[in-house]
């Protein structure tokens, strides 16, 4: 039997939504579009999941990248949390601080990243 997990889901020119999904790797892949990168690793546990061939398949950027300003990420994008190797909901706590962190520059929902 699959879990299911509390994530985010960080879409181009959206506002971060909550969303509950099953631990599966093909889960995952539905969500962003393609083959999955794990491994953008943010404060309180969180983990930054995105299509690891988003720029190559010149998906839309989506946002800067937290760890890499001079860099963004293409497409859509989902944040979780992990207990060791394995992925895990996130806590009330985290999806607030992860909403607001990732929120819209503006009220009109432009990005744009040259």
């Amino acid at each position: 039997m699959t879990r299911e997990i509390d994530i985010l889901v960080v879409e181009p020119c959206k506002a971060p939504r909550p969303a509950k999904v099953e631990d599966t790797l093909e889960a995952f892949q539905k969500i962003v579009g393609g083959p999955i990168e794990a491994g953008c690793y943010l404060p309180q546990r969180v983990m930054l999941i995105c299509n690891s061939e988003g720029k190559h398949m010149r998906l839309m950027p989506n946002r800067e990248n937290p760890t890499d300003s001079s860099d963004f990420i293409a497409g859509t994008f989902l944040l979780c949390s992990f207990e060791g190797e394995h992925f895990a909901s996130l806590t009330t706590a985290q999806q607030k601080e992860f909403e607001a962190y990732f929120a819209l520059p503006d009220e009109e929902g432009d990005f744009e990243k040259e």
